[in-house]
């Protein structure tokens, strides 16, 4: 059997994903990937740090493993990290673009292809996460390109300087890669009205859930204080949140209790700091991934109170996969849903629609024959396993 060897460049550290647990899409793929037997080794890319992305990141440490050389470590028996270190003052000013002349500069180049050397790697797969390390792409010349489009970033909120770039970005992409994945048939159907040269070349592979997601049965101090029923969101909290809908219906079920897990992201204080106002609501924070279970499991029922737009249009939120798993009532708006999972969830059409199907899923929490109707709704193929399976079967169909 032949096997390949892959240089994967992620949106999402590695030493994040180590400190906070492997939570994204791409951290969840390239663990399942190097378990896969077609693949002989597996080199990670970290994002270039600069002085101060160290001091913004200094308490997460260094990454485990064995330091080969100054810029490679060894984390797995084939599971390779690649780091690069930068005075980068520039950051401050560039902010993400900051990412595209250092993935692009020749010192980086060298420095990967010295490590490259070292263990002995030869011809590879290029699997590409990230739209800003287009021209590192380029210059280390896979014999394959494969790109994953997780959101359709033209459209985030916190990229919105950065449209024109991203969106060069993805034409880049439509034209110079080999394959291309992305969560939904609306990311699909936007890369195939605004770049032609993707058709033939994207598929859908939706997201999906860590079957190792596992509830202790232990309620975590912080909510079993809080009265039932509980109503929550698992995940981080940004722009996206439709904070208006929260807060009507924070108002109009004074008696149920509303609670959100997860960190801050983007310019969210004034947001959070209104609904802290409100005696239902609370705020518990970012918890390792290794806990989500038992903050699900202690929810009555979840919510994704999603702003529809462009952007959540070409989402596919992984908390949803993650809450079916564990058989619990979902009201969602309407947002990117994929069809294989669209008839557990409860999708409101307008804030009153949401109110109503939220008393709808209160009166259906607990209910045991509803709970394994929702749990079975999470098939094999959904966890993240089969996830990158299909993924690999696409690329040995096309390349070996």
């Amino acid at each position: 059997m032949k096997k390949i060897d892959v240089v994967i460049i992620p949106y999402n550290d590695f030493l994040k994903g180590e400190r906070f647990g492997f939570r994204a899409r791409d951290q969840h793929l390239f663990l399942e990937i190097a378990k896969d037997e077609r693949v002989n080794k597996v080199i990670i890319v970290e994002r270039p740090r600069s002085i101060v992305s160290f001091l913004l990141l200094s308490k997460l440490g260094v990454c485990s493993g064995k330091k080969l050389n100054k810029n490679m470590r060894r984390v797995g028996e084939k599971f390779f990290l690649f780091e690069f270190f930068t005075l980068g003052l520039e950051q401050v000013k560039l902010k993400h673009l900051w990412f595209d002349k250092i993935y692009g500069s020749l010192q980086f180049v060298e420095k990967f292809r010295d490590a490259l050397r070292q263990i002995e790697l030869g011809d590879f797969i290029a699997l590409s996460f990230n739209p800003f390390a287009n021209k590192f792409v380029d210059m280390i010349k896979p014999k394959f390109f494969v790109f994953d489009v997780m959101d359709n970033f033209c459209f985030h909120p916190e990229f919105v300087a950065f449209k024109n770039y991203i969106c060069s970005s993805f034409e880049w992409v439509s034209s110079n890669s080999d394959l291309i994945f992305c969560v939904n048939e609306e990311l699909k159907n936007f890369f195939l009205k605004n770049y032609p040269l993707s058709a033939e070349k994207i598929f859908v592979l939706p997201n999906g859930v860590d079957e190792k997601l596992i509830a202790s049965g232990f309620v975590p101090d912080d909510i079993r204080k809080i009265k039932r029923p509980r109503i929550g969101y698992v995940g981080v909290i940004s722009d996206r949140i439709d904070f208006e809908l929260v807060e009507y219906v924070a108002r109009e079920r004074k008696f149920y209790n509303f609670i959100f897990i997860g960190g801050k992201y983007g310019d969210v204080a004034r947001q959070i700091k209104r609904l802290r106002n409100f005696e239902n609501i609370y705020f518990l924070g970012d918890k390792h991934y290794s806990k989500v279970a038992d903050y699900i499991f202690s929810l009555d029922v979840c919510m994704v109170p999603h702003k529809v737009n462009e952007f959540t249009l070409s989402n596919d939120p992984m908390k949803i996969y993650e809450y079916l798993y564990f058989g619990k009532p979902v009201v969602s708006t309407k947002i990117g849903i994929q069809d294989e999972i669209k008839d557990h969830i409860f999708i409101a059409d307008d804030k009153g629609e949401f109110l109503l199907l939220l008393d709808r899923a209160v009166s259906l929490a607990g209910d045991a024959m509803f709970v394994n109707l929702q749990s079975k709704a999470v098939k094999p193929s959904m966890f993240w396993s089969g996830r990158a399976k299909l993924m690999l079967d696409k690329i040995f169909s096309l390349f070996c």
